[in-house]
């Protein structure tokens, strides 16, 4: 489970670093390539970037507290690692196979890591635990 969270918090450090590039393109040589006539099409980058925060934020600190001995948001991470595979795909598909088979490879780590049996076996332990106590 440990190995799963740090694979988790290695993703996530890539899409902050990701998100920041999309930051600092904002407001140097952002030229927006999408068709539109609405001016919003112009903070594409900078909405991009605050959604990538928001999310992987919060995976970054379920991967911690997952770290720290207290698992959080398991499901919130299958969804994300599901979700990275299926961006491998269209990397594969977009011309970036390498990347994409870094991206493939890191989603399958972590899912191997949250549905290891020592895995399931703890998280049933500390569920048992917590159901001792609310019947105290």
């Amino acid at each position: 489970m440990r190995f799963s969270a740090v694979v988790v918090l290695v993703q996530c450090a890539a899409m902050f670093i990701y998100a920041a590039s999309l930051i600092v393109s904002q407001f140097t040589e952002h030229t927006s390539t999408l068709e539109s006539q609405s001016p919003a099409a112009n903070y594409v980058n900078i909405g991009t970037a605050t959604f990538l925060a928001i999310i992987f934020g919060y995976i970054a600190y379920a991967a911690v507290s997952t770290l720290k001995g207290n698992p959080r948001a398991t499901g919130a991470i299958v969804l994300v690692e599901a979700i990275l595979a299926g961006v491998a795909v269209y990397m594969f598909r977009g011309g970036v196979p390498l990347l994409g088979a870094a991206t493939l490879a890191s989603a399958v780590l972590a899912l191997i890591g949250i549905f290891h049996p020592a895995t399931r076996e703890y998280n049933e332990a500390r569920y048992a635990q917590r159901k001792a106590r609310r019947t105290q």
